[in-house]
């Protein structure tokens, strides 16, 4: 509300399905590996990813969307959906499955699954999701807004596709 009457629009940002070391800390058995894990003190990209071949995880982290949706009155859910390795998934029994029973071609097409699956479950409550530029590594819907902070051809892959841009270059916005 305090931002809201300043004309603020406030976007939260739920990290999946990598950036997730520390909720996988506390919940280890949403990893592809069990854990243990401990929470990361530096900054980095690191292999422990929520598992997509785990219905669990998709029933944890809607639970946390449920959480937020009414915190934040935004129709904008920023899921991330980027720096997400795909080493713990090419070596996941339950990964590999679902990439076979889905017949996702790779990884990447994993993540776009998990991406789209996320999506489908924000849509009805009248949420749109933004995700980081890699979200489109492996496709996913139109209706997806995307924001380019890598690469300078991004942006025009995004809008040729038919998504909604928001720029933010990491030499300019990148804080």
């Amino acid at each position: 509300k305090y931002a809201s009457d300043r004309f603020i629009e406030v976007i939260p940002e739920i990290e999946m399905p990598g950036h997730a070391v520390a909720a996988l800390a506390a919940y280890p058995q949403f990893s592809c590996s069990g854990g243990p894990f401990k929470v990361e003190t530096t900054w980095g990209v690191f292999h422990d990813v929520f598992c997509a071949g785990n219905d669990s995880v998709f029933s944890f982290l809607q639970d946390i969307l449920d959480e937020i949706i009414p915190l934040f009155p935004s129709k904008y859910i920023h899921i991330g959906g980027d720096e997400c390795p795909k080493t713990r998934w090419q070596r996941c029994i339950k990964c590999q499955k679902r990439m076979k029973d889905e017949g996702l071609a790779d990884e990447h097409a994993l993540q776009a699954y998990f991406i789209c699956k996320i999506e489908k479950y924000l849509q009805p409550k009248g949420k749109s999701i933004i995700g980081w530029e890699e979200v489109l590594e492996g496709g996913v819907n139109a209706s997806a807004n995307i924001m380019s902070w890598r690469s300078k051809n991004t942006e025009v892959k995004a809008v040729k596709e038919g998504h909604q841009v928001i720029m933010s270059p990491r030499k300019f916005c990148y804080l």
